[in-house]
C-alpha cells in the first residue's frame, strides 16, 4: 500500500525529467505512459484502503519536536476521491495535449519543443498526489508551494508580455495565500507542537478561530474565491488542457481540499467560522455569475463558471461545520463531479479553437454542423454544470440545497433561495451561450474550421461525456460515510 502511494506521488515527478529530453512523438508516448501508471497506481492504492483511512509515517525533522512525524503517506475516503480527480483527469489532459500542440493548431500554432511543457504537467500532478497523500500540515504545504510555481511556469508557457505578467500575477496572489497558511502552520506548532490535521482541536476557541481564518485565506486564495479571484480568468492565457486541468480539476482544488481536510479532521471548530464560509462562497457565486454576462471568450466564460462552482464546494462545506452532513457530502461529491463536467467544457472550447482558431462568442455560430461531437460535448457539459438530471452536478447541488434547509434558522435557507437562483440564471445564460455558438446560420469562422479532429482529442471528449454521468456513481461510496470531524 505504502509503496503504491509513494509510486503514484514519485512516477510523475521522476517522469518529467524523464521526458523533458526526449524527442517530441517519443516524449508524448513517455507523458500518456507516466500519466496512466501514476492513475493505475492511485486507483489501486485507493481501492485496497476502501474504506480504511490507513497512514504511513516516514519521519520529521530533527530540530522541530513533535507530538507526530511531519512526514508520511495518508490515504482515506477525501484523499482517494482527490486521487480520481487528480490522475484521471490528468491522464486525459496529458493525452488530449499530444494533439493538442500541434502546428495544425488554428488558435495557437505549437512548433516548439515540449519538453517544458510536460516537464511542468508532470510535476504539477505529482505535486498534486503530493497534497492528497500529506499526513501532516507541513508536508502538505511543500507540495501547495510546488503547485503554486508549476501553476506560474504553465501559466507563461507561451511567453508573450500577457502571458508572462499574467502568470506572475497567479504567482503573486496564490503565494499570499500561501504565506497565510505559514502563518497559520507557526502559531498552530507554537501552541500545540504539532502540525498534525486535527492539532487544531487542541487550541483556545479565539486562537483556533484565527488559524482557521488563516488557513481560510490561503484556501480561499489558491481557490480564486472572492476577493482573491481576479488571477484566473486571467490565467486563460494557458493552453486549453492547462486551463482544463490546473483551472478546473487539479489547482485550484487544492484550496477547497484544504478546508474539507481541516474540517474532516476537527470536532470542534466554532459554527462562527462556518457562517463566514458560507457567506463568503455565496458572494463569490454571485460575483461569477454576474460576470458572466461581459464575457465574450468561451474560456473567461469557464474561469467564471469555475470561481463560482469552487463556491458551491465551500458552501457546502460551510453546512457541514453548521451542522449539516448531506450539504457537507454534496460539497465534497461536487469536487468530482464539477472537475468532470468543467474539463469536459474546457477541452471542448480548445476543440473549437483547434479548429476554427477562435473562442469568441460573438464570431462562432453554426458550428453544430461543423463538429458536432464538439458540440454534443459542450452541449452535455453545459447540461452537467448547471444541474441538469441525471447528469453529474445535479447530484451534488441538490444534496447541498437540501443541507441548506437542514440546517434551519434564517441563514442556511435564504442561502440556498440564492443558489437557487444562481442557478437558474447561470442555466439560463449557458443555454443562450450555447444556441449562439452551436446553432443558427454557420458563421465565417465556424465554416473555415478544419475537418477532421486529431484521434486523441475526439477520444478524450468522449470519455469525459460518460464520466458526466458516472462521477457521483464514483464519488458517491468515497462520500457516503464523511462528516465534520470523522477523521478526528
Amino acid at each position: 500500500m505504502s509503496g503504491l502511494l509513494a509510486c503514484s506521488v514519485l512516477v510523475p515527478i521522476a517522469g518529467a525529467f524523464i521526458t523533458y529530453p526526449m524527442k517530441s512523438r517519443l516524449r508524448d508516448r513517455m507523458a500518456a505512459v507516466v500519466a496512466s501508471l501514476t492513475f493505475v497506481a492511485a486507483m489501486v492504492a485507493a481501492w485496497l484502503s476502501y474504506p480504511r483511512a490507513d497512514r504511513f509515517f516516514i519521519g520529521q525533522l530533527p530540530w522541530l519536536k513533535a507530538t507526530t512525524p511531519f512526514f508520511g503517506l495518508l490515504i482515506d475516503q477525501l484523499s482517494s476521491l482527490m486521487l480520481v480527480v487528480i490522475t484521471l483527469i490528468g491522464v486525459l489532459v496529458v493525452v488530449y495535449s499530444s494533439g493538442y500542440l500541434s502546428s495544425s493548431n488554428r488558435g495557437h500554432s505549437y512548433l516548439e519543443a515540449k519538453g517544458g511543457y510536460y516537464f511542468w504537467l508532470l510535476l504539477f500532478i505529482g505535486s498534486m498526489v503530493g497534497i492528497a497523500v500529506s499526513p501532516s500540515f507541513l508536508q502538505l504545504f511543500i507540495f501547495w508551494e510546488m503547485t503554486t510555481i508549476c501553476s506560474w511556469a504553465l501559466i507563461s508557457y507561451h511567453r508573450d508580455d500577457q502571458s508572462l505578467f499574467n502568470g506572475f500575477k497567479a504567482l503573486t496572489i496564490t503565494h499570499l495565500g500561501g504565506m497565510a497558511l505559514i502563518a497559520a502552520l507557526a502559531l498552530l506548532y507554537v501552541n500545540t507542537g504539532s502540525l498534525a490535521f486535527n492539532a487544531l482541536d487542541e487550541l483556545s476557541p479565539n486562537l483556533k478561530l484565527t488559524v482557521f481564518i488563516l488557513i481560510l485565506i490561503a484556501a480561499w486564495a489558491k481557490a480564486a474565491q472572492v476577493p482573491f479571484h481576479t488571477w484566473l480568468p486571467d490565467a486563460m492565457v494557458a493552453p486549453t488542457p492547462i486551463s482544463a486541468y490546473l483551472h478546473a480539476a487539479a489547482m485550484v482544488k487544492a484550496g477547497v481540499y484544504l478546508v474539507a481536510r481541516t474540517a474532516l479532521s476537527n470536532t470542534t471548530l466554532p459554527r462562527s467560522a462556518g457562517i463566514v464560509i458560507g457567506v463568503m462562497a455565496v458572494i463569490t457565486i454571485i460575483v461569477a455569475v454576474l460576470m458572466y454576462f461581459l464575457q465574450d471568450d468561451l474560456k473567461r466564460l469557464l474561469a467564471f463558471s469555475t470561481i463560482g462552482h469552487l463556491g458551491y464546494i465551500l458552501f457546502g462545506i460551510s453546512l457541514g461545520i453548521m451542522g449539516s452532513a448531506t450539504g457537507f457530502r454534496g460539497g465534497i461529491l461536487h469536487i468530482v463531479n464539477h472537475g468532470c463536467a468543467k474539463a469536459l467544457l474546457f477541452l471542448s472550447v480548445g476543440a473549437i479553437a483547434y479548429a476554427t482558431g477562435s473562442r469568441s462568442i460573438k464570431e462562432l455560430s453554426g458550428l453544430s454542423r461543423k463538429m458536432p461531437i464538439v458540440s454534443l460535448a459542450f452541449i452535455i457539459g453545459l447540461f452537467a454544470v448547471t444541474g441538469v438530471a441525471p447528469l453529474s452536478c445535479f447530484w451534488s447541488k441538490f444534496m447541498m440545497f437540501t443541507g441548506a434547509f437542514e440546517i434551519g434558522g434564517i441563514l442556511g435557507p435564504f442561502m440556498g433561495v440564492l443558489l437557487v437562483l444562481e442557478s437558474l440564471a447561470a442555466f439560463a445564460w449557458y443555454l443562450l451561450v450555447g444556441h449562439r455558438v452551436f446553432f443558427g446560420k454557420v458563421s465565417e469562422k465556424a465554416d473555415g474550421a478544419a475537418g477532421g479532429l486529431p484521434l486523441v482529442i475526439t477520444g478524450s471528449l468522449v470519455v469525459l461525456m460518460l464520466l458526466c454521468l458516472l462521477a457521483p456513481v464514483i464519488g458517491w461510496p468515497l462520500v457516503k460515510y464523511l462528516s465534520v470531524g470523522a477523521f478526528h
